[in-house]
């Protein structure tokens, strides 16, 4: 007999090619009306209870024979919109992933949750006294198990026993379903009746029932009639006393784990004429309500900050909502303190330093509409936000903004999509814009705004290029050239600060021997060991797989006591520094310093406090971070950034300078910036200490159109891995075949399959094709086929394959 019903379309919370498509279930009657497309679900699938993600639900279908129920439905109100879930599928067209792969980037890993069938007693059976003294029986009523955990204790008598029992009615079967976080909730006790009949409650109750009276006190005292249910000051019987005669009620809330900061508010300054300029053409853009991308290219220090608070302030007056993107949770600290101080309570927080529990409220309050300004690293790009009006992305130069791990999203590609689908506005923001965002204007596909001089009126600062070389000449071995070292004193003298550059963390770069020239490398990867010193101890590390040995003065391939550790890092900085000047208060920034909860923003802050006369750090403190008393910035190595193997190191290199730069002199005080360099002829070099932005661009774009990269083509690079260097390579070059033999563009390049820059990491070897195009739906039906087969035959072999699509880098 033909059943009509709701049949619900769920896609399964499990990796693999095999699982990426929707299953169809029916929902149960008293379902029907609650099921929605973006709730989670728990499902019987291959005899196990798997969790997922409800895709689509279609009422009034045939139920076929074959298909299954939903066991229960997690939500009352999605947790993804449909919006969403329209992005997680133009993602695995854009990107070539699984759809669980774009939910599971979409929607934060707090929300993750399990099945499992349980066995507890039964109450409509009278149970026998010697069933009831039996372990097993007393086991299943502490612990409520699950059949397989009874069977691991038990064993197969204890498995048969439940089964019998199960089967008389002494226990029931029941669906647990385990959160991976649970919302944080508040309990508020609420006035039910006028405050005259609770102070006479009151009254009545002040001998025999004194905390009953001081609660209703307190709640007929309340402004609003409602009062923070705090277990500390009345326990569950007080509560319920006063409820159970309809003087109140209890109401559950949810609520956010994370602690808000008090922060004094701001008054608005008074815009330059460059700001209002721009703030006036985004509001009349955000007034026509039609999408358009900005490119927001304004020198450091000219104010941005201000106009995106501003175009918020003109998108929330139109009932919209605003993201805004930041390169690194380094800079989310001092974000959130200026959007807080003008906003308040209406910002939402989003990024990995948060906790999972803090990321699920967080994602809780922007679904409510409590929260209406989200501010957040990369991943923030997908909040919840229904009324979607302006999207913005600081510092859009950023590689952070590109995904390494699948789905290899890049932000500023969804945030255009997102802003796109909403009619919303994208605004990019940078002092060194990408050459992909400057190729979108020059393509028509972005318009350029400008803010050319610094908000205070103040000069850039004054850039000087120390040649290291001369400094040898004249016996000048320091880390500091004789010209950085003067300013460093009259800068402190002067009680400004110093901010010390340098893009390697650690002591050292590598381990050498001076007798026979070998380099101590990684046993698992093919890459030297980074020396780190703490203390008086220095140890041997690989940034790639962590493996870590103790330092050792002898070589262990001649035996002779001749290792040196060669090139520098943040380490042997703050050591030369406190050396030299002993009585400096110095701060380190990089990921050695910043791995705990907190430790970042407590840098930053002290810094800020002016508890450091310096602080030294990598690229991180080189993005966006404002220190007004900051008057010098030194780079102590300019030329480690121009040697990386990559086709960017020249634009990083000028991006990275220019941005450091920006850190001096952003208040009163003029700024003076310091490059030290072995090559200060290079044009990257020369062109930041001029800020000069258009002469590098020029160079580097006629550079990447006669070696045609990015933004001149786009690139998707394969990566296959395998402890087997003969499987790594066999399936690269089966990816190439596949490629070759498929017909595509003339316009496509096909760099033959090779080994990865660093050829092995974590004992696996890696092999690479590289694939040029101009369009990627002319290649992308090919490009997924020939992936999925090499991935479905990899995975048989226990291999890995990945696909990088729009790829930033090779190798």
């Amino acid at each position: 007999m033909t059943r009509i019903g709701t049949v619900v379309e769920v896609i399964i919370d499990s990796p693999g090619l095999a699982l990426d498509k929707p299953f169809s279930y029916y929902a149960p009657e008293h379902q029907t009306a609650s099921v929605q497309a973006g709730q989670r679900v728990v499902v019987s699938f291959h005899h196990q209870h798997k969790a997922g993600i409800i895709w689509a639900v279609r009422p009034n279908e045939e139920i076929t024979d074959n298909m299954k129920p939903l066991l229960d439905v997690v939500d009352e109100q999605p947790v993804l919109t449909r919006e969403q879930l329209e992005l997680a599928e133009w993602l695995c067209t854009r990107y070539v992933c699984t759809l669980n792969d774009a939910l599971s980037a979409i929607l934060p890993g707090a929300f993750r949750v399990k099945g499992k069938m349980t066995v507890r007693l039964g109450t409509s059976v009278d149970v026998p006294d010697d069933v009831l003294a039996t372990p097993l029986w007393k086991y299943v009523a502490d612990h409520s198990p699950s059949v397989k955990e009874v069977s691991a204790k038990f064993g197969r008598t204890g498995k048969a026993q439940l089964d019998a029992w199960l089967e008389h009615g002494f226990l029931v079967q029941h669906l647990a379903i385990q959160e991976e976080v649970k919302a944080s909730v508040k309990n508020w006790i609420v006035a039910e009746k006028p405050s005259s009949a609770l102070l006479a409650a009151a009254q009545n109750r002040e001998k025999r029932a004194r905390r009953q009276a001081d609660l209703l006190r307190q709640l007929a005292e309340s402004d609003r009639g409602e009062i923070e249910w705090s277990r500390r000051v009345y326990n569950k019987g007080t509560v319920a006393a006063v409820v159970s005669e309809g003087l109140a009620s209890v109401d559950e809330r949810p609520t956010s784990r994370l602690s808000w900061v008090e922060v004094p508010a701001a008054v608005a300054p008074v815009l330059t004429e460059g700001q209002s300029r721009v703030v006036s053409r985004i509001g009349m853009t955000l007034d026509a309500g039609k999408h358009q991308t900005y490119l927001l290219h304004g020198v450091t220090g000219s104010g941005k900050t201000e106009v995106y608070i501003r175009s918020i302030e003109a998108t929330l007056q139109k009932g919209k909502s605003a993201i805004v993107l930041v390169p690194e949770i380094a800079l989310t600290p001092q974000m959130v303190g200026r959007f807080y101080a003008r906003f308040g309570e209406r910002i939402a927080v989003l990024h990995s330093g948060l906790t999972m529990g803090e990321r699920r409220d967080e994602w809780g309050r922007i679904l409510r509409g409590e929260a209406n300004i989200v501010i957040g690293a990369r991943s923030a790009v997908f909040a919840p936000v229904t009324r979607l009006g302006l999207l913005i992305v600081d510092e859009e130069h950023e590689p952070s903004y590109k995904q390494e791990e699948s789905p290899h999203y890049d932000a500023r590609d969804v945030a255009i999509r997102r802003s796109e689908t909403f009619g919303a506005v994208t605004l990019f923001g940078s002092a060194t814009p990408s050459l992909q965002a400057l190729h979108l204007v020059e393509q028509g596909q972005a318009q350029i705004l400008m803010l050319p001089v610094r908000a205070n009126k103040r000069p850039l600062p004054r850039v000087d290029v120390i040649d290291m070389r001369d400094e040898l000449r004249e016996g000048n071995k320091s880390l500091f050239s004789s010209r950085l070292a003067d300013e460093i004193e009259a800068t402190v003298s002067a009680n400004q600060q110093v901010i010390l550059f340098l893009n390697r963390r650690g002591y050292a770069a590598s381990m050498l021997c001076r007798a026979c020239g070998e380099r101590i490398r990684c046993p698992h990867c093919d890459i030297s060991l980074t020396v780190h010193r703490q203390g008086g101890q220095m140890s041997l590390r690989c940034h790639y797989c962590a493996y870590e040995e103790p330092y050792r003065a002898n070589c262990p391939a001649c035996k002779e006591p001749a290792l040196r550790a060669f090139g520098i890092g943040t380490e042997q900085i703050e050591e030369a520094l406190k050396e030299q000047w002993p009585h400096l208060r110095v701060l380190r920034m990089d990921v050695d310093t910043t791995r705990t909860k907190g430790s970042l923003q407590r840098i930053v802050e002290g810094f800020e406090r002016r508890e450091a006369d310096v602080l030294i750090g990598t690229q991180m403190i080189a993005k966006g971070l404002d220190f007004p008393h900051v008057r010098l910035v030194g780079v102590i190595a300019a030329d480690t950034m121009l040697s990386v193997p990559d086709y960017r190191a020249n634009e990083r290199t000028f991006q990275l300078l220019t941005q450091v730069a920006g850190r001096a002199g952003r208040a009163e005080t003029d700024g003076v910036t310091i490059i030290q360099t072995y090559r200060p002829e290079h044009f990257a070099i020369t062109a930041s200490s001029r800020h000069d932005f258009q002469t590098f661009y020029q160079e580097e774009r006629s550079q990447r159109e006669v070696f045609r990269y990015p933004p001149f083509c786009e690139m998707a690079v394969f990566l296959a891995s395998h402890e087997d260097e003969r499987l790594a390579r066999g399936a690269a070059s089966r990816f190439e075949r596949e490629l070759r033999r498929a017909s595509l563009p003339d316009d496509v390049a096909i760099i033959p399959a090779s080994p990865s820059g660093i050829q092995r990491i974590e004992d696996k070897f890696r092999y690479q094709v590289v694939l040029k195009y101009q369009h990627w739906d002319s290649v992308r039906a090919v490009v997924d086929g020939a992936f999925r087969l090499v991935k479905l035959k990899m995975n048989q072999y226990g291999g890995a394959c990945r696909l990088d699509v729009n790829a930033q880098r090779i190798g």
